[in-house]
């Protein structure tokens, strides 16, 4: 069953039924855990669920196998459960094992079946699995237009977060805090996903000025406000400096080609233009002439059209926090990923003598679980870096955020210096087999970081040809290839242009199919259907299958 925006009230009022007359949790909340759309929604809901005295329970998961696993454990006195951030690309029923006529029971005041359990998807992925809408067999009936359907790419078509602000917008709950969770949650598909930012950027300015009380002046150390600012497409500029945050912007260097000398080069002689000694520009943000920072957005707009940065300045969202200070929403993207990443620490193997290892597993599968369990910690982690009143956590997601993105640099620098981008006539490919930091793309979240900021440069390269690619890293703790498959990319203005479609992502279905075809041992159990793990000795032979298939 398919819920319109206009319909999710009457969803909502089933669960606070279902759920308030007990006094057990009846509710529990799958969320994918590096996701931060779906962080942001989750969160959302549960302050919800909370403000209606609803126990629910939040279950963190990686992937569908796991998911599995936690859904076997739930009591079954669970009446309601939800899936946020995964669940609509593949058949509930069949993949969870459920039997529809064992959760079905007459209601003898009612005279009809009802069901004992209610699983709602928050799903923004395309295509859907129809059978969670039709149910099978209608879909049998129409299953080579079905097909055609599934093969024809994967994307993202809307928020989460903003979805789930549509259902408290139509129950009438809406407030500045949930507002903000939907604009970092629909802030974190501006890089992938352009356009879906630029539809709705307009619609929370438009809510930001209606629950944005009248400024009064007066400022004291509890005031939250949330205010339209002037944002520029620049790394962290408030907690570094100007400098640091043109050099590490993966905008700019994808337009300057900051990773050669002729591109650092014209970078200073973008500040001489722009009247900004060097050493100025080096400074903290903090301590920088305030008369430059006051007239910064003129001096953009003034020189840096012909250096093609004529984009750079926006309307950006900025929350502050009284005294204690503010922070704008690509910002606080910025500390939430890196948060999801890496947690605590930047370089730890996620291993730790204190975990006790489970001997009915071999040493690779003992490692790839502490991996697993680590990044489940970094969720709740950056779970708390949501919390107005738990800035310390946001300021060490800021910090790992600038250690991050400086690896990403260094080694994007390596891949292009050293031309690791193979043509490979229908997709570019890039193998990364050693480096300093090789261990920290063994996150996805990491490796699709890289892969952005080298999409954004092979957009803006000479040839600039619409090619997808594959990126793999090495996994030399368990001997294998994390691989990404990612869309084609447009240069960041294009993709504004009307009437340009979104670009889909073929790579999901490929690689299946693939898969099945060579016998490779692979595990697709990402909700980002796209990323896979392979063994290192099948690698070869499949991206060469990969080649040959005319699939992508």
């Amino acid at each position: 069953m398919y819920y319109a925006v206009d319909k999710y009230g009457e969803a909502y009022n089933t669960i606070v039924r279902s759920c308030s007359s007990h006094s057990s949790c009846q509710l529990v909340l799958f969320v994918s855990c590096l996701n931060v759309d779906a962080l942001c929604a989750a969160k959302i809901l549960s302050l919800l669920f909370k403000k209606q005295l609803i126990q629910s329970q939040i279950v963190p998961v990686f992937g569908y196998s796991e998911l599995k696993t936690h859904y076997d454990q739930i009591d079954d006195n669970v009446n309601t459960v939800m899936f946020i951030g995964f669940g609509g690309v593949v058949d509930l029923e069949t993949f969870l094992e459920i039997d529809p006529e064992e959760y079905i029971t007459e209601n003898a005041k009612w005279k009809k079946r009802v069901s004992k359990r209610y699983i709602y998807v928050w799903d923004a992925q395309r295509p859907w699995n129809l059978d969670n809408l039709f149910g099978s067999e209608i879909i049998h009936k129409y299953e080579s237009i079905i097909d055609d359907y599934y093969a024809q790419g994967v994307t993202v078509v809307n928020s989460l977060a903003a979805q789930v602000y549509s259902l408290l917008s139509s129950i009438g709950e809406t407030t500045l805090q949930n507002l903000w969770l939907t604009i970092l949650g629909t802030t974190s598909l501006d890089t992938a996903f352009t356009q879906i930012y630029n539809r709705l950027c307009p619609l929370l300015q438009d809510e930001v000025r209606r629950l944005s009380p009248k400024s009064t002046g007066v400022k004291t150390p509890d005031t939250l406000t949330l205010n339209i600012q002037p944002d520029y497409y620049l790394f962290l500029l408030r907690h570094s400096s100007l400098y640091d945050s043109f050099y590490f912007s993966n905008y700019v260097n994808a337009k300057l080609s900051l990773w050669n000398e002729s591109g650092k080069k014209r970078l200073h002689k973008m500040f001489a233009r722009m009247g900004i000694p060097l050493t100025t520009a080096q400074e903290s943000w903090l301590y920088m002439d305030h008369s430059i920072k006051r007239e910064l957005g003129v001096i953009f707009d003034k020189n840096l059209d012909r250096y093609g940065l004529q984009d750079i300045v926006r309307d950006g969202f900025v929350r502050s926090f009284g005294y204690r200070g503010s922070i704008s929403a690509s910002e606080h993207l910025e500390a939430l990923n890196a948060l999801l990443e890496v947690g605590e620490a930047i370089h730890d193997d996620g291993i730790s003598s204190k975990d006790e290892e489970d001997e009915t597993l071999t040493e690779q599968e003992n490692k790839s679980l502490k991996l697993h369990k680590r990044w489940l910690s970094n969720f709740w982690l950056s779970w708390d870096a949501l919390d107005d009143k738990k800035l310390d956590i946001l300021k060490l997601g800021i910090q790992h955020a600038q250690i991050l993105q400086r690896a990403i640099f260094n080694t994007g620098v390596t891949v292009l210096e050293k031309k690791m981008i193979k043509h490979l006539r229908i997709y570019r490919l890039c193998v990364l087999r050693e480096g300093p930091d090789l261990d920290l793309y063994r996150n996805p979240l990491t490796l699709l970081r890289l892969g952005n900021w080298l999409m954004e440069c092979c957009a803006e390269s000479e040839d600039k040809q619409l090619l997808p690619m594959v990126l793999a890293s090495l996994d030399e703790a368990t001997d294998t290839y994390l691989v990404a498959g990612l869309a084609p990319r447009y240069p960041r203005g294009l993709d504004m242009l009307q009437n340009r479609k979104p670009i889909l992502n073929n790579f999901s279905m490929a690689f299946q199919q693939i898969t099945a075809q060579t016998g490779a041992k692979v595990k697709i159990d990402n909700f980002e259907s796209s990323i896979i793990e392979i063994k290192k000795a099948d690698l070869s032979p499949f991206l060469e299958k990969l080649t040959l298939s005319g699939l992508i």
